[in-house]
Order: structure tokens, then sequence, then C-alpha cells
């Protein structure tokens, strides 16, 4: 019997991660930790979390899930990518003279890369909520700085397209993220 199911686990390959979590990290295939560590570790992992429930994040806890850090998120590293492009924008000489516009496009791009990870590392659906909260709000604030910019002829057009097409790729995925939490967060407040 033994034999049998270490054979079936190692000719089943990794699934698709369900729920939710697909739509934020899209179809790619993720690695849980049995088939990152192999199946001999599976017994072990199960031990800690039947010795220590409690410890770590709750999101990745759950075996079908393959999401362990917040940098594996697509939402995550597309507001890197946006952080990244924006820095990139305000080292020119028109951002450099612009220094109110700047700082705040800067703030906002950061503000919603950091967001998402404390969302990610918190435990409380709650708490999870208001940082996606603020990271779409900061998000819009980096939208309305891109507009800001572009008045201001700041950013060429093609700039500006390509800014408010990644902004816009990021808050469909907030709201998808969001979206597939209420409900829990609903059956934690209920419990309350």
């Amino acid at each position: 019997m033994r034999r049998t199911r270490r054979a079936a686990h190692r000719h089943a390959g990794p699934s698709l991660v369900p729920g939710t979590w697909d739509l934020v990290l899209g179809p790619s295939q993720v690695h849980g930790p049995s088939q990152v560590l192999g199946p001999s570790w599976s017994s072990v992992l199960r031990y800690v979390s039947f010795c220590r429930p409690n410890v770590g994040i709750p999101r990745a806890s759950d075996p079908r899930m393959g999401v362990y850090r917040f940098e594996d998120l697509r939402v995550w590293q597309a507001a890197k990518l946006q952080c990244d492009r924006v820095g990139a924008l305000i080292v020119r000489d028109a951002f450099q003279r612009d220094r109110a516009l700047s700082a705040q496009m800067n703030a906002a791009a950061l503000s919603v890369m950091f967001n998402i990870s404390e969302g990610f590392c918190d435990v409380s659906t709650r708490e999870t909520m208001q940082f996606l909260r603020y990271a779409f709000a900061s998000n819009g604030e980096v939208k309305a700085a891109s507009y800001a910019a572009d008045g201001r002829k700041h950013l060429t057009g093609s700039e500006t397209s390509e800014l408010l097409e990644a902004n816009e790729s990021i808050a469909r995925m907030l709201r998808r993220w969001q979206s597939g939490s209420r409900p829990a967060c609903r059956r934690v407040n209920e419990r309350r």
C-alpha cells in the first residue's frame, strides 16, 4: 500500500492553483512544498502543521495552495514593475523640477507594492482586506499622478498609455482578489 501511494504521488503532476488565487496568480502551475521537497517530506509537513496549527500564514496551510511568498503573486509582480517604471521616470529632469508630483507618484507606487505584501502576510482576513483596499486606493493615486504627469508634458503618449494599462491590470487583479476574499471575511466576522 505504501509503494502505491508513493508511486501515485510521484506520477501525479502538480495541479493548477484552484479558487480565487488562480485569478491572482493566473494559469501558471505553482508547486507546493510536497512537489518541491519530495513525497518523503509530506509526513513531516503534516506533523508540523498538526503540532503548530496557528503558525504561519493560513492561506499557505491549505495543501492545494502553492503560494507561500508574496513575491509569487502576479499582482505583486505587476505592482513592482509599476514601481520600477515610476522610479525610472522620477529621476528625469522634468520630474525633478516637479517635486510634489514626483514625491506623490513615488509614494503611491511604493504603497501599492507594500500593501499587497502586507495583505498577503497578514493572518487576519479582515486586515488582509484592509491592506487590499489601501493598495487599490494607492493604485488610483498612481493613475491620477500619471494623468497629471501627462498633462504637464512629463511623459510621452506611449509612456502614459503603458502606465495606465499596467495600472488597470493591477486594479483588476486587486478587485478579483478582494471579491474572492469577501465571503471568507464575512464568515470570520460572524464567528466573533
